[in-house]
Order: structure tokens, then sequence, then C-alpha cells
């Protein structure tokens, strides 16, 4: 897997990552699935006006992210860029978690979509040293800011790849979001199946390129003249 690849590889994942959120959103009483502030900000109101059954429907997509992301930590074990089988894996999770609101009840769908964003979150992916946020955006419009903001300081050492980057994710997730939200209005639940399929089949593809990487921590010197880097 070459680095132009990789890029296209993480665009697909925000993109899709978008389209569960978009749907989510939708779908489901304007509620968000792949970022939690605004849930957290829920959960203070909710409390101030003493709803405590607002509180746990909110606290419960949040408590279902945070597992998600606990599940991630524990498959992928640490925060060093590397192309783990294990991300493979997680990624074909997230498609067939995300198969399961078709024969659910509808009121658990979105704890589902919860415990799979923060299953996708949950992995460490970078890209020239660019750490890529797949499904939040606040992150990378910050970062796009930051280097907007350098460029017009004249700062010198800022690449250009790293203003590209979450300018790539913002445009990824928009677009996932926009065909998301196009196919749930037209299929509804069967949406699930085409973005679980989609997901299973990077999830695939991620194995095939990985195999065929000579360089799987991307630092530009070859695994096999690297010392103690291991088949993880």
């Amino acid at each position: 897997m070459d680095k132009k690849l990789l890029l296209v590889w993480m665009c697909i994942l925000t993109g899709l990552a978008g389209a569960v959120n978009a749907i989510s959103i939708f779908g489901y009483d304007g509620t968000t699935v792949s970022h939690l502030t605004g849930l957290v900000s829920k959960v203070a109101i909710n409390i101030t006006q003493g709803n405590l059954d607002g509180v746990w429907e909110v606290l419960r997509i949040i408590l279902l992210f945070f597992a998600g992301a606990v599940v991630s930590g524990i498959v992928t074990s640490e925060r060093a860029f590397y192309l783990h089988k294990r991300y493979g894996f997680i990624i074909i999770s997230v498609g067939l978690l995300l198969v399961v609101p078709y024969f659910i009840p509808e009121k658990y769908d979105l704890l589902v979509f919860a415990f799979a964003m923060g299953l996708q979150n949950g992995m460490v992916v970078s890209f020239r040293g660019v750490v890529v946020r797949m499904t939040h955006m606040s992150g990378n419009v910050t970062d796009l800011g930051v280097y907007v903001g350098y460029k017009i300081r004249g700062n010198k050492n800022e690449k250009l790849i790293t203003g590209l980057i979450p300018f790539v994710a913002i445009i990824s997730f928009i677009v996932g979001g926009i065909l998301g939200v196009l196919l749930y209005s037209q299929l509804h639940n069967t949406t699930f199946f085409i973005a679980s399929s989609i997901y299973v089949i990077v999830g695939l593809v991620y194995f095939i390129l990985r195999y065929t990487c000579i360089d799987k921590n991307f630092n530009d010197i070859p695994d096999e003249l690297e010392e103690n880097i291991e088949d993880k």
C-alpha cells in the first residue's frame, strides 16, 4: 500500500462515517453518533432541568461510543502507527455491526451506531505524521484553520500536506453525508446493508494492500531492513 492508496482508504472510511452520522441526524431526531461534544452538553442541560430520563437517553449513547473505543484500544493495543492486521478486522466489524439495526427495534439503532463509530474512531491512523480524524470534523476544521493561519503569518515550514489532509477529510465527510441521506431517503434501512457491504469490501481490500506493502509503518525504510520489526 503506497501513501496515495492509504489516503484514499482513509477518505472512504471518513465518508462512511459521515454517512452514518448524517443518517443518525436525519432519521433519528437530530442525534449525532460520530462525535460527542453536543451530547455531553445535552447531559448537562438535562441534569439542570432535572430530566433524568433525558440524561440516560443521551448518556447511554456516550457510553456505547466509549465502549467501542475501549474495544478498539484493546484490539490495536498501541498508539504507534503501523498497518496492523487488526485494523482490517475493526473495519469489517464496523461493517457487520451496521446491519444489526435492520433486525432490532429502532430505539436501539443509535446505540449500535455509536458503538461502531467509537470502534472506528479508536483506530490510530496517520498520514505523513498527521493524525487523521475519521469520525468527527472539529479537529480537522481546527487543523485546517491553524494551517491557514500559519501560512498567512508566513511560516514556510508548514508543508502543503498538513493542510490538505484535514481539507480532504472534511470534503469526504460531507460527500459521505450527502450520499448517506440520499440513499436513506429512498431505501431507508436497506441503506445499512449498502454501508455495511462497503465497509467489508474496504476491510478486505485493506488486507490485500497490506500484504503487498513493504513499509508498513511508512517511515520510508523497507521492513526487511529494519531490526526488531514484527509482523503484527
